[in-house]
């Protein structure tokens, strides 16, 4: 039974690792994400929507303009991929 349960476990991990993660942000906010390693390169599909920068493991996005767009930051450990909601306000955010 317990080997069941932690091969459910693992295969739902698995199974979900490719999701992009989502961030919800209104226009005009900055949110800051920490990654766990140094982070090499961002890319983001629409940047009119998001300004992003990067220091060291710090992504920091500021939302310009309402919409969703996806972004890709590289590190060492790999590709991490954001889904980008901007609302007007924070009324807007689901």
């Amino acid at each position: 039974m317990r080997t069941t349960v932690l091969a459910l476990i693992l295969l739902s991990t698995v199974a979900f690792a490719g999701q992009p993660k989502r961030l919800n942000m209104p226009v005009g906010h900055t949110t800051t994400v920490s990654m766990s390693a140094p982070v090499s390169k961002v890319t983001v599909g629409d940047p009119s929507l998001v300004e992003v920068s990067q220091r060291g493991r710090q992504v920091i996005f500021v939302g310009r303009s309402t919409g969703s767009t996806e972004v890709t930051v590289m590190t060492a450990d790999g590709e991490t991929h954001l889904k980008i909601y901007v609302a007007a306000d924070k009324y807007g955010l689901p």
